[in-house]
C-alpha cells in the first residue's frame, strides 16, 4: 500500500485554466477579477429570493463558491495516450470476435504438414473449426474515456495545463479512486490484447501461407503421382501388346479366312437362285406381253364371230393362270435370296463377335492393366479435388477472421490520444469547475459552471438581453460540448453517493471564495468591468453589489 502512494506520487499534476479568452483586448491583471465576478453575478441572479413567482417562503443562501478540479489520468499504451476519468464513472467495454484457439490450429497444421495423408487428415477434421464467427467477448474497462468528441476535446484542451503551484491554490482538488497500479492493470490488459489479436492475425496469415504452400506440394505430389502410374502401365502395356500382337494378328487372319470361305459358300448358292430369278423374270414378261397382244387381238374379232370370241378368252386365261404361277415362283425365289442373306449376316456376325472374344482374350492383361491405370488416375484426382476443395474452405474461413480481427485491432486507434508531450503523457490532470452550493431550509442544491469562454459581447447577446434574458450566462458560455457533460457527473454523484457529496462539501467549505479576505475588491472591481462592457445593466449590477455587499466582507 505505502509503495503505490509512492508510485502515484511520482506521477506530475497539473491543472487546466477555467477561461478561454476570446476577446484579446481584457488585459491579464483582470482575468481573475472577471472570473470570480462573473462566477458571483450568475450565482447571485440564480439564487432564488422571496417574492418569486416559483419561489415558496424564505430566499436560497450561498453556501459557498469554489473551483473544484475534476481529476483525469492520462496513461500511456505503447505510442498512445490514454484518457482516464478520475472518478472511475466511465466505461468502455471492448467488443471482439472469439474465435477458436489460432496457435492450436497452426501447431497442428505445421505437424501434419510434414506428410499428404496427415495434411489431408488435418483438412478433413478442421474443415469447420473456424466457421462460427458471430460469437462475442468483451473486455470491460472502467474508468477508461473513449468518446471521440471527448477525446478530441481534451487532446486540443491539454496543451493548456500548466504544472505552477500557484495554479493549484484554492481550488479543491477531488480525489481520485483510481492509483497508478490501476492504470498499468488496464493498460497493460489493453495492450496484451492488442498483442495477442496482433499475434493472432499474424498467425492467421500464417496458417493461409502453410495452406497454399502444403496444398501446392501435395498438388504437385499427386500430379508425379500420376505421371509416374502413366508411364509405368505404359512400359507395361507395350509389353503386353508386343506379347498379344501376334496372337492377335493370328487371330484375325484366321477370321479372314473363315469369313471369305463362307462369302464363297454362299455365293455358290446364290448363282442358282439368282439364274432361277432370271428366268423367271424373263417368262413373266413374256407373258404379260402374250396377254397383251391376246387382249389386242380379241378387241379385233368381228361382232357374231362367237368362235374366235371362246379362243381369245381361253387364251388369256391360260395366260394369266401362268403368269400367277410364275410370280409365285419368283416371290419364293426372292425369299429364298432373302433367307440366304440373313443366313449369310448371321454367320458373319457370329464369326465377329467370335473373333471379337477371342481378341478380347488375347489382350485380356492389356485390358486390365488400362483399367488398372485409370482407376489409380481417378483416385489421384479425386484426392487432387478434395485437397482443392477442402484447403479453399479453411483458408476462405481464416481470410474472413483476418478481415474481423483487422476490425478489432482497428478500435484501438478509437481508444486513446496522440501524445503531446513527454510531461503530458503520464500525469493526473485536474479540469476546473464552479461549484456554487445553495441552501433553502433543509435542502442543498448545486449549480455546476464548467470551463468557460470569456466572450466578447456580440449581437445574439445583445439579442438575448432586449428578451429579458441575463446576459452573463454568455459571458460564461461553455468551452466545451462533451467535456461540459462532466458536470452532471459531480451533480449526479453529489445526490447518489454520500461519500462524495461528503467530501464535495468539505472541499467547498475548504476554498470558498466567499470567505477570502481579497475576493471583495476582486469582485468589486470586476462586476464593475462586467458592466462597462455591456455583461450587466444597471438593474442587475445593483443586485448583485447588493448581493456581494450582503454575503461578502470588504477587505482590511
Amino acid at each position: 500500500m505505502s509503495q503505490e502512494k509512492i508510485v502515484v506520487s511520482e506521477m506530475p499534476m497539473f491543472i487546466l485554466p477555467f477561461f478561454e479568452k476570446v476577446d484579446t483586448s481584457v488585459k491579464s491583471d483582470k482575468d481573475i477579477a472577471a472570473e470570480v465576478a462573473a462566477i458571483f453575478a450568475l450565482a447571485e441572479m440564480d439564487r432564488e429570493k422571496e417574492g418569486r413567482i416559483l419561489s415558496r417562503h424564505s430566499s436560497e443562501k450561498i453556501n459557498f463558491i469554489a473551483k473544484i478540479g475534476y481529476p483525469f489520468w492520462l496513461y500511456p499504451i505503447s505510442d498512445k495516450i490514454a484518457l482516464f476519468d478520475g472518478l472511475n464513472l466511465s466505461e468502455h467495454v471492448l467488443s471482439y470476435a472469439k474465435i477458436e484457439n489460432v496457435k492450436h490450429f497452426l501447431d497442428g497444421l505445421k505437424r501434419s504438414s510434414k506428410n499428404r495423408e496427415n495434411f489431408e487428415y488435418f483438412l478433413a477434421e478442421h474443415g469447420q473449426y473456424f466457421a462460427k464467427t458471430d460469437a462475442k467477448a468483451n473486455l470491460n474497462l472502467k474508468g477508461l474515456i473513449t468518446q471521440s468528441g471527448m477525446l478530441y476535446e481534451f487532446g486540443n484542451y491539454r496543451k493548456e495545463a500548466t504544472k505552477v503551484k500557484d495554479q493549484f491554490a484554492y481550488v479543491g482538488l477531488l480525489s481520485s479512486p483510481i492509483n497508478q497500479s490501476k492504470l498499468l492493470s488496464t493498460t497493460q490488459e489493453i495492450a496484451h490484447l492488442h498483442a495477442t489479436l496482433e499475434k493472432e492475425i499474424g498467425d492467421l496469415n500464417a496458417s493461409i501461407e502453410l495452406l497454399g504452400k502444403g496444398s501446392l506440394q501435395f498438388h504437385n505430389e499427386l500430379h508425379d503421382e500420376i505421371e509416374a502410374v502413366k508411364q509405368e502401365f505404359a512400359l507395361n502395356i507395350k509389353a503386353e501388346e508386343a506379347a498379344a500382337a501376334p496372337i492377335v494378328k493370328g487371330i484375325r487372319e484366321g477370321y479372314d479366312k473363315k469369313t471369305a470361305s463362307l462369302a464363297r459358300s454362299f455365293e455358290a448358292d446364290k448363282v442358282p437362285l439368282h439364274a432361277e430369278k432370271l428366268k423367271l423374270t424373263k417368262s413373266k414378261n413374256e407373258l404379260c406381253n402374250e396377254i397383251d397382244q391376246y387382249c389386242a387381238s380379241a378387241k379385233m374379232v368381228v361382232r357374231g364371230d362367237e368362235n374366235a370370241k371362246v379362243l381369245w378368252k381361253r387364251r388369256i386365261k391360260e395366260a394369266k393362270d401362268k403368269l400367277s404361277q410364275t410370280e409365285r415362283l419368283l416371290k419364293l425365289n426372292e425369299k429364298k435370296l432373302d433367307e440366304l442373306e440373313k443366313r449369310r449376316a448371321s454367320e458373319v456376325l457370329q464369326l465377329k463377335v467370335s473373333q471379337e472374344s477371342e481378341i478380347k482374350n488375347a489382350r485380356k492383361k492389356i485390358v486390365e492393366l488400362e483399367a488398372s491405370r485409370d482407376a489409380k488416375i481417378l483416385v489421384a484426382k479425386q484426392e487432387m479435388e478434395k485437397l482443392a476443395s477442402e484447403t479453399k474452405l479453411v483458408s476462405d474461413q481464416i481470410s474472413k477472421l483476418v478481415k474481423l480481427r483487422e476490425a478489432d485491432i482497428a478500435q484501438f486507434d478509437k481508444l486513446c490520444m496522440e501524445s503531446f508531450s513527454e510531461n503530458l503523457d503520464k500525469a493526473l490532470v485536474y479540469m476546473p469547475f464552479y461549484v456554487i452550493s445553495y441552501n433553502k431550509e433543509t435542502r442543498d442544491r448545486y449549480l455546476i459552471v464548467p470551463p468557460s469562454t470569456m466572450s466578447a459581447i456580440d449581437i445574439s447577446t445583445k439579442l438575448k438581453a432586449v428578451l429579458g434574458r441575463s446576459k452573463i450566462k454568455s459571458f460564461l458560455a461553455p468551452r466545451f460540448k462533451e467535456l461540459s457533460s462532466i458536470a452532471e457527473n459531480i451533480q449526479t454523484q453529489s445526490q447518489k453517493n454520500s461519500v462524495f457529496a461528503a467530501e464535495l462539501k468539505q472541499l467547498g467549505s475548504m476554498n470558498n471564495i466567499l470567505v477570502m479576505g481579497w475576493i471583495y475588491d476582486e469582485i468589486d472591481k470586476g462586476l464593475l468591468n462586467l458592466k462597462d462592457q455591456g455583461w450587466l445593466n444597471d438593474k442587475e449590477y445593483g443586485a448583485v453589489v447588493a448581493g456581494a455587499k450582503a454575503t461578502l466582507k470588504p477587505s482590511g
